[in-house]
């Protein structure tokens, strides 16, 4: 099985981002579809990682705020859970576990309080944007056109042809990644030249 970019060319990396799965198996090979996904993910994040690396590190960071928020989300939907059936002392102890002061709260104001902190992180993640579409939404031959026109830029700037069934897809993603140093250079001098 291919577990890395570098074994991929970039036709079969734009036929696994379109969802052909099957690009990762050797000829004959069985796979669980688990693994196959997993393996998807970890080569996409790859690809991104070295075509963009400042994108990447900030869409990690991300990644890590919303884990965090959901599982804020996780901790008072279950306070809010225990706080419908009376559980409040209960309550009380896991707010004040996880670091909440709601030691001179009274019942009715630990109610408020709980279902203030579930709201705020409803909303806090509505504002992160997941209830954006996803990629999913996004049709295979909108990803292939997506690619086909990195390719085209690549072969203008570069004066190249590249071919996309023999170029590998770990080696496209780092022209990806030299071209938008050199552009971002290039913006750098233009704006030093204006002043």
């Amino acid at each position: 099985m291919k577990t890395r970019l570098s074994q991929l060319t970039l036709a079969q990396f734009v036929d696994l981002e379109c969802g052909e799965l099957d690009v990762l198996k050797e000829r004959h090979e069985v796979v669980p579809m688990e693994r196959l996904i997993e393996t998807r993910c970890a080569i996409a994040t790859e690809f991104h990682a070295i075509a963009s690396p400042a994108s990447y590190k900030s869409m990690l960071v991300s990644r890590e705020k919303k884990s965090k928020l959901r599982a804020k989300a996780i901790l008072f939907s279950g306070l809010k859970s225990l706080v419908d059936i009376e559980a409040l002392t209960e309550v009380r102890e896991l707010m004040m576990s996880a670091g909440i002061d709601c030691g001179g709260f009274d019942d009715k104001r630990l109610r408020s309080e709980v279902e203030q902190l579930l709201n705020s992180v409803t909303f806090e993640l509505k504002r992160m944007g997941l209830d954006a579409p996803k990629s999913a939404d996004v049709s295979p031959d909108e990803i292939r056109r997506g690619y086909e026109d990195m390719v085209a830029d690549l072969m203008i700037i570069n004066r190249m042809n590249i071919d996309m069934e023999s170029i590998r897809a770990s080696v496209f993603a780092s022209m990806i990644n030299k071209a938008n140093e050199m552009a971002k250079a290039l913006n750098e001098k233009v704006n030093k030249s204006k002043r």
